[in-house]
């Protein structure tokens, strides 16, 4: 991961305002932890490489610690105790009172707030209970029936397509029975052309909400905010529980990655150059007045973030 030799140089700053000069090398975050401490940030904001390393900074403060950690990024649990992650089309699911990770089969883990580890199998949404000795056994939470509806709602796919597949490639748990699943629609036939496609869509109790749809060709990682708020999805997705988008600004509308305080006040994005972190409730002034913007940038390049 590359670190930027700059020092942190915006302090609180709204997107009207012209950028302060830099602060010293000798004091390179000074400006953005008093910054940070002004908006309230508190907990851990981790920055993670494409592979390896990871920096680890204490709010407000902005103490490091760093790390040569290696692997795939893995989705922690609610209560940080186990992680799982994608690791050659199963799910690699860790512990903390197993000392060797189980192999589920699926992708795509996501977890519900109340601790229950989740993914994508089958073309469907699973989840795993105990069956055979030591193992555990696929139980669908939403069935691919309902992915296929949902599919069908895109304004592209024709009413009556000859083949059509809705897989999953992202979860993102509101609650314990409200998700939103990010899909991508293969066309077979005549139709094979259109795609793939892209949509986020809202299910509660593993049926299809009325809730309106986000489409798109394309799309990243899915994620929900702590409190199931917001859903996010790279690069430039935030949505609101009704479906409705917030708007970005267009310097922030390259994102890597999101990551919540835990509070939900404050919203850090990996840009190409540097991790902003975003008052929440000026983004949403932003969203209906197109000004008012709060934020503090730091000059990091990172590939993933985590907020604790």
């Amino acid at each position: 991961m590359a670190v930027a030799a700059a020092a942190v140089v915006d302090g609180i700053r709204r997107d009207d305002d012209p950028a302060p000069a830099a602060t010293t090398e000798e004091e390179p975050h000074a400006g953005a932890a008093a910054a940070l401490r002004q908006l309230g940030a508190r907990g851990e904001l981790i920055l993670s490489g494409e592979r390896c390393g990871e920096e680890r900074f204490t709010l407000p403060s902005l103490t490091r610690d760093r790390s040569d950690e290696c692997g795939q990024p893995a989705v922690e649990s609610p209560d940080g105790e186990a992680k799982a992650r994608c690791f050659e089309d199963n799910v690699e699911l860790t512990l903390p009172a197993t000392r060797e990770p189980q192999r589920l089969p699926g992708c795509a883990p996501a977890w519900r707030p109340d601790g229950t580890i989740t993914a994508a199998y089958g073309d469907e949404v699973v989840t795993y209970r105990p069956c055979r000795a030591e193992r555990r056994c696929a139980e669908t939470l939403i069935a691919k029936a309902e992915l296929e509806r949902a599919a069908l709602r895109h304004p592209t796919v024709p009413d009556r397509p000859a083949r059509l597949r809705a897989l999953v490639d992202g979860i993102a748990w509101l609650s314990d029975t409200r998700a939103a699943v990010s899909i991508s629609i293969r066309l077979g036939g005549r139709f094979e052309g259109l795609g793939p496609l892209g949509a986020i869509a809202f299910f509660d109790d593993g049926r299809l909400e009325r809730t309106p749809q986000y489409f798109r060709l394309t799309g990243g990682r899915l994620a929900s905010s702590p409190r199931g708020s917001y859903v996010t999805q790279t690069p430039d997705v935030i949505l609101r529980p009704d479906g409705s988008q917030l708007s970005l600004p267009q310097h922030l509308r390259n994102a890597r990655d999101f990551a919540w305080s835990p509070d939900e006040r404050l919203l850090a994005l990996a840009t190409p150059f540097a991790v902003e972190v975003v008052d929440v409730a000026s983004l949403e002034r932003y969203d209906r007045t197109g000004g008012g913007l709060r934020s503090v940038t730091l000059p990091q390049s990172a590939a993933r973030l985590a907020w604790r």
